[in-house]
């Protein structure tokens, strides 16, 4: 669990609160839905070197696509 809130989601704040919260209640930790702060500033800085970047969620059943903004 420590080593959950020292890496990944040490810069991201909701999930980090979740993970927080979870472990205090004794359920298992969820799954971030949304992408850690740290990739949104690398999006950002690239879209200033007018740079578009966009992540795509594959689905583990069926492997579509799923396209979701950053």
């Amino acid at each position: 669990m420590l080593q959950e809130m020292l890496t990944y989601k040490s810069d991201h704040i909701r999930a980090r609160q979740e993970v927080l919260g979870t472990t205090i209640i004794g359920r298992t930790i969820p799954k971030p839905e949304d992408a850690p702060e740290s990739f949104r500033l690398l999006v950002r800085e690239l879209r200033s070197l007018v740079l578009e970047l966009n992540h795509f969620l594959v689905s583990e059943k069926n492997f579509q696509i799923n396209r979701k903004e950053a």
